[in-house]
């Protein structure tokens, strides 16, 4: 699977700033523009994120390149529907020789590995025997199956990724979308941090939108748990919320370090930074599930 931000818009950090400021303002764009120092566009796309008033998370807009995934993933993806697709087509790509990668689960890869591909080995078969015999490419794709690799272009403003990872980072979506989407969060945040740093699954949404004290990954990450909600949206409660995180990263070995710190650091005045930056040091650069 390859993910990539291919385009965006490069002052969007500032434009979601003004645009957040001027709904409040009677002053015009261009006084704003000259005016907003780089502490302020935190402060207003702060102020727009935890308030819920998405509508200036609009005006900046992102493509991705997603290419390597399964048509699984991509028909997860393509219900977001406040998006652009453009997906390629097996009716005038077809999937032969090199280019027919079917996705393998990870579930699948250790005992039904082999079970898995002579599936896919035998729908390949028929494919090519039903193009050979003169079948229309748009007929013989039928048999196909719905592992089989495509390639997709993906636009969306951030309004709408904020609805996506809100709904893909979450530990209960399915593996594959949960990939694609910590992956995309990771190419945005290399571009606009400001603009991501609240972004994370359901559970850190309903927080910030109903708490005082709000919440990122990186909280998590640094053994900041202070969640407020008593559970997040899918019924996982205050303590769970932080492991749920984790694990969605594959991470639950930094979890459970984290959680040992804070068991161990358990009295109040007792300092666990210096645990916790063990923690990460050798867990949280290992190989994720959810993310790179």
């Amino acid at each position: 699977m390859k993910v990539e931000l291919v385009s965006y818009t490069k002052d969007g950090e500032k434009i979601v700033a003004i645009a957040s400021k001027m709904s409040r303002s009677r002053k015009g764009w261009d006084y704003h523009e000259k005016t907003m120092t780089d502490e302020e566009i935190e402060v207003w796309i702060r102020e727009a994120i935890i308030h819920g008033y998405w509508s200036p998370l609009e005006h900046s807009s992102y493509t991705f390149s997603i290419e390597g995934i399964s048509r699984v993933a991509s028909h997860q993806l393509v219900r977001h529907r406040i998006a652009s697709y453009t997906q390629m087509s097996h009716r005038f790509a077809k999937p032969v020789d090199e280019y027919y990668q079917p996705v393998t689960p990870p579930s699948a890869e250790k005992r039904n590995e082999e079970l898995v591909k002579k599936a896919y080995d035998d729908a390949y078969k028929y494919y090519y025997e039903l193009l050979q015999n003169g079948v229309p490419e748009e007929d013989a794709r039928y048999v196909l199956p719905n592992g089989v690799n495509t390639n997709i272009v993906v636009t969306m403003n951030a309004r709408e990724l904020y609805n996506f990872f809100a709904l893909r980072l979450c530990s209960r979506a399915q593996w594959e979308i949960r990939q694609v989407a910590w992956k995309m969060l990771e190419e945005v945040k290399k571009v606009h941090p400001r603009l991501f740093k609240y972004a994370g699954a359901n559970c850190i949404i309903l927080n910030n939108l109903t708490s005082d004290r709000s919440m990122t990954i990186e909280n998590v990450l640094n053994g900041i748990w202070g969640f407020e909600i008593t559970r997040c949206p899918e019924g996982v409660y205050r303590d769970g919320i932080p492991k749920c995180i984790l694990s969605s990263m594959g991470l639950a070995e930094l979890w459970q370090c984290i959680h040992d710190c804070k068991v161990h650091f358990g009295d109040p005045g007792d300092d666990d930074s210096g645990c916790i930056a063990w923690c990460k040091k050798n867990y949280a650069n290992g190989s994720r599930q959810g993310g790179a």
